[in-house]
Parts: structure tokens; C-alpha cells; sequence
């Protein structure tokens, strides 16, 4: 569908941030009109508490303005990527902020410069400034990766730069790439990011096959542009980790969440030592299908037969309100509003991002981007997105800015939590013994997706950072060997790895969030332990679970986490998990077989 087609109450409500485009760009002035002002404090931010405070809160006016500015600009953007004047306005968001981090560099460097003693006296001096001091901990943590001021204004000068690969690959996988359309039955089907995964559960076995092959070979062809650009987000992170003198680009990318990297070794770990749970349930899946030659375009079909059940948005957005009753009633009434509020952007339409996502700033309401086509995998999404935009709401509403957001780390666990508690609902009030088995195998695929998956994503992308780091090239060939080998070690024999398959690389966005993914199969882990004690426990466990919504940055993420009542440091949790894995892919292959 073409945007103006669709149903305005199935739009997200960007006119609550700005009414009209024009006042975008007088945001946009006004900002860098701030950021020249913060210069006059330069060399004397921290030279007593008042100006230390009045430093920080013309400063957070600043970036509040410009979050807010961002998220329109992104939003308005990914409603029609081809859209070369929303384009222009998110291109204006991205330069604006590298010119902001330039004209700014010198105050990370001027703060850390200060000897900390001092400013904890400040912050016992001033009642205003008392709610900084987790802030200043966050900070002088890493003042041995700040570099001086000049140095900083060079590494803030390369910013736009380095992020001309991810905007390349999003424009270019989302505007530019188009897919051949597929025949069935004597028409022809269109074929997007949108609705493979849903065209790939066709019963049909040879319109699965050649959906497959077409949507790869896509990507098959520019294998090589792809390779290109992820080498290009790659070797920037690592030259800013050397820049920083951090021991690698691993390292950095988790200090910024104060975590170790043995919990991204110790996921592996567990992961390869429970690599039983994704082979049986690719067995389970050949023998389900009765099939000698098991491809990858067998791997979303449900494993139920005959069972089909659409669900409209209307539908889906009742049961997900029913299924989040255990997180209280203000819960569920405030996620009521989200949907009254136009929280969400629904339908697909020509040129719109793929997939889905939850965006939000500190001064805007939380904004949900879709795109449904009716499946109970979409109303997972549904609950799964909410949890994130409910997250950033509890936040928002119990922290001042400067703790207003939450970690990468804590992201995942908000989401998936409300996606078991969907499950739960759904399999309560299943309608048949084919629904029970439909959703069993949903969250057993849902966990062979975001544990088993996003760790094999996580795994490539070490790999290669590994041989990026040592200067080694990465051409579309190696990665293909690197993803094709990673494929036969996660699925087992069970299951024919081709040349289609081992292109997915090319495919995945995340790759271009550094270090984002193995968060996923962190985040699901937690979510099984949290969503057991909001089910089965006490109010005690669901007072801490809201807690742990409340928290943002005003802690470390390991201790926010510890205090909701999961430790990730040890890996019994995770462990824990792939037990409740394993029992429920011996449930499923009773309920089929």
C-alpha cells in the first residue's frame, strides 16, 4: 500500500512532537545555537557548584531538544525511506549531531581533568547536584579511554564518517534493493523484508523453495557492496578502541555498560554446551516433515499441521492486554493509552523500514514502528515492542534526564518478559489441542530464535571483528565460509547448509549495532527467570520486576538485573533457561508426533 492509503488511527501520531516539518528545523537551529553557548563554559565547568549545575542543566536542555529533534527526524524517515525529503531531515539530524559532539569535545576531557575528590565535594555542597553523583561514578570510570581535548575533537570529527555505513546499508537494504516477485497458482506474489518469514510458512514446499532462493539470491548478488560496508562499521569501531587504548573493540563496546566480557565467553560457553536443544529440534523438525533433504526454507513453517488462525489488530491488541494483567493494573492502563494515544505505526506500506522497533525520547511519547500482516508471530511482536516503549515510559516517568534511559543490556529483558507472559495467556486460553501446539513450538522457535540465533549472530560477528582487528581483509567469500561453517555447528547434519543460507550475513541490520545481539540471548534468559517469578511468585516479585522498569542509568545494569532477582554473571542462570528449553521441546514433540 502506498502511506496515504492507510487508515490514520493505524499511523503513529508524530503531530505530538511537532506539528509541522518546519518546526523540526527551528529545533534544529536552536541547538546549535545552545552548543555554542556551552562554549563559554569552557575551562570553567567545574571550577565551583554552581556553575558545575548550571553547566549540566543548559546541557541537558540542549541534547533534550535535540533527542526530541532525532526521533522525529528518524521516524518520519522510516515511514517511506524512498522519501528523499525525510531523508534529507534524518541526514540533517546525523550532521548536526557530529558537529555537536565536535563543537563539545572539549567537556568530557575538561571534566575528567578535575580531580574527583572535588567534585564529590561539590555534589555534597549542593542539593542539586547530590542526584550526579552515580552520574560522575559512570564517568570518571572511563577516564583512562578519554583523550585530550584535541584528540577528542578529532575522534567527534570522524563521527559522520563512521556512521556512513549503517545509513548506506539501511538505505540500501530498505530503499534501493527490490525483490523479484514469485509465481503461485498463476499470479505473481510480491516478495519484501516484510513478509518473507510469513511466505516462508506457505504449506507449499516448492513456492517455500523458490521464495527462498529468490529473497537470498537478492542478497547474493550484492554480497560484495555488503561485505564492503561491514567492513568499513567494523574497522571504524576498532580504530576508536586503539584510539581509546582499550584492549579491543569488544571491550569498549561493553565497557559502555560496565560489563565483563566473560559473561559474552560465558554465554558462548553455555550456548555450545547445550547445542543438543537446537540440533534435536532440527531433527524433530525433519522428522516432523518427513522430509530426506531438510533446507533452510523448512525452518519456519509451524510444526503443526492444518492449524491457521489470523489475527487483526484490534484482536491482538485486546489479547495482548489481557496477557500483561500480572504486571498490574496501572501497567495494563497505561499500555491502554499507548494504543489510544497512537503509540503505534501499524501496516506495512511501500517503501516503510522493515521489522519493528520502539523509539522514544525523554520529551516525546514512546513511538512503535510495525509491520503486521495478522500473524500470532506479529501479535507476539506487538507485546514484545510494547514492553520496551512500557520500559522507557516507567523510566522516564521515575528518573530525571540524566538517568532517563536504560542500558542495552536491560533493553531485551522488558520485551521478551512480555512476550512469555503472552505465551502463558495464549496457551491458558488455547482453543484447541493444535493452538497448545502451535504455541509450543512458538516459543521453542522463539527461544532457537533469540538464544540459540542471536548467539550464533554474536559469534559470527566476533569472528570477524577478530580478523578485522589484525588488519586481515573480510571479502563476501570469508564471510560465507565463516557463516556457512557457524551453520553446520548450530544446526547439526540434520540439515542441508547452501550457498543461500550462508549469504544470511548480508541480511542482518544488527551487525551495524557493534556487540548488540549477544543482548538478545541474555535479555531472553532473564526474561524466562522474570517472567516465572511474575507468574508463580509473590508481590514482593513483581514489585521488584517494576522496580527494575523504574531503575534507567541510576545504577550499573548488572545490579539492576541482580535486584529484580537474576544474576548474569554466573552462568547457572543461563543455565536455567536451557533447562525450561529443553522440557518444553520434549512437550512439543509429544503434542506432534
Amino acid at each position: 500500500m502506498k502511506r496515504h492509503e492507510i487508515d490514520e488511527n493505524l499511523k503513529w501520531d508524530t503531530s505530538l512532537i511537532y506539528k509541522e516539518d518546519d518546526e523540526y528545523y527551528k529545533e534544529i537551529e536552536e541547538v546549535k545555537d545552545l552548543a555554542e553557548k556551552l562554549t563559554d563554559y569552557k575551562g570553567k565547568i567545574t571550577s565551583d557548584s554552581q556553575t558545575l549545575l548550571n553547566f549540566l542543566k543548559d546541557y541537558e536542555k540542549l541534547m533534550r531538544k535535540f533527542s526530541k529533534a532525532a526521533v522525529y527526524g528518524h521516524l518520519k524517515s522510516d515511514e517511506d525511506t524512498s522519501d528523499s525529503t525525510y531523508q534529507q531531515m534524518s541526514q540533517t539530524s546525523t550532521i548536526t549531531g557530529a558537529e555537536i559532539s565536535e563543537k563539545l569535545s572539549f567537556i568530557t576531557p575538561e571534566i575528567l581533568s578535575a580531580n574527583y575528590d572535588d567534585i564529590k565535594k561539590m555534589l555534597t555542597e549542593n542539593e542539586e547536584l547530590k542526584e550526579y553523583d552515580h552520574y560522575f561514578d559512570d564517568l570518571f570510570r572511563s577516564k583512562d579511554h578519554v583523550l585530550s581535548e584535541d584528540q577528542e575533537k578529532i575522534v567527534a570529527s570522524f563521527s559522520k564518517l563512521s556512521e556512513n555505513p549503517v545509513s548506506t546499508y539501511m538505505i540500501f537494504s530498505n530503499a534501493d534493493m527490490k525483490f523479484p516477485s514469485v509465481e503461485k497458482d498463476g499470479e505473481e506474489v510480491a516478495l519484501s523484508d516484510a513478509n518473507f518469514t510469513t511466505l516462508e510458512e506457505n504449506k507449499d514446499r516448492d513456492f517455500r523453495r523458490r521464495v527462498y532462493e529468490t529473497y537470498y539470491g537478492v542478497y547474493k548478488q550484492f554480497e560484495n557492496t555488503a561485505a564492503s560496508l561491514l567492513d568499513g562499521e567494523l574497522t571504524s569501531h576498532n580504530i576508536v578502541a586503539k584510539l581509546r587504548n582499550y584492549d579491543s573493540a569488544r571491550q569498549m563496546s561493553l565497557s559502555a555498560n560496565n560489563l565483563d566480557e566473560e559473561i559474552y565467553d560465558n554465554l558462548l560457553e553455555v550456548v555450545h554446551d547445550n547445542m543438543d536443544i537446537h540440533r534435536d529440534y532440527t531433527s524433530l523438525r525433519k522428522e516432523f516433515l518427513g522430509v530426506d533433504d531438510l533446507g533452510f526454507h523448512d525452518i519456519y513453517v509451524p510444526l503443526v499441521k492444518d492449524y491457521e488462525r489470523e489475527i487483526d489488530f484490534d484482536e491482538a491488541r485486546d489479547i495482548v492486554l489481557e496477557a500483561i494483567k500480572p504486571l498490574g493494573e496501572e501497567y495494563v492502563e497505561v499500555a491502554r493509552k499507548g494504543f489510544e494515544q497512537r503509540w503505534f505505526d501499524v501496516m506495512p506500506n511501500e517503501g516503510k523500514r522493515s521489522g519493528a522497533y520502539s523509539s522514544v525520547s525523554y520529551d516525546t511519547q514512546p513511538y512503535i514502528l510495525l509491520n503486521y500482516t495478522n500473524t500470532i508471530g506479529d501479535v507476539f511482536t506487538i507485546a514484545h515492542e510494547l514492553g520496551h516503549s512500557m520500559h522507557s515510559y516507567y523510566t522516564m516517568k521515575n528518573q530525571p534526564y540524566i538517568y532517563g534511559s536504560y542500558s542495552i543490556f536491560l533493553a531485551e529483558i522488558a520485551s521478551t518478559t512480555n512476550e512469555l507472559l503472552l505465551l502463558d495467556y495464549m496457551l491458558k486460553n488455547s482453543q484447541s489441542e493444535e493452538e497448545t501446539a502451535y504455541l509450543l513450538n512458538y516459543f521453542v522457535n522463539q527461544f532457537k530464535s533469540t538464544v540459540f540465533r542471536q548467539t550464533m549472530f554474536a559469534e559470527f560477528e566476533h569472528e570477524v571483528n577478530k580478523l578485522v582487528a589484525k588488519g586481515e581483509p573480510i571479502p563476501a567469500a570469508k564471510l560465507d565460509e565463516i557463516y556457512g561453517d557457524l551453520n553446520r555447528d548450530y544446526f547439526g547434519s540434520d540439515i542441508e547448509v547452501d550457498e543461500y543460507i550462508s549469504t544470511e550475513w548480508a541480511r542482518i541490520p544488527h551487525f551495524y549495532m557493534f556487540y548488540y545481539v549477544f543482548q538478545y540471548a541474555t535479555g531472553f534468559m532473564s526474561a524466562v527467570a522474570l517472567s516465572q517469578k511474575i507468574l508463580n511468585g509473590s508481590d514482593k516479585d513483581r514489585e521488584a520486576y517494576l522496580n527494575y522498569l523504574k531503575a534507567g542509568e541510576s545504577e550499573y545494569p548488572i545490579d539492576v538485573l541482580k535486584k529484580a532477582g537474576v544474576d548474569m554473571t554466573n552462568k547457572d542462570a543461563m543455565q536455567k533457561a536451557m533447562d525450561v528449553a529443553r522440557e518444553a521441546l520434549e512437550d512439543l514433540r509429544k503434542a506432534i508426533l
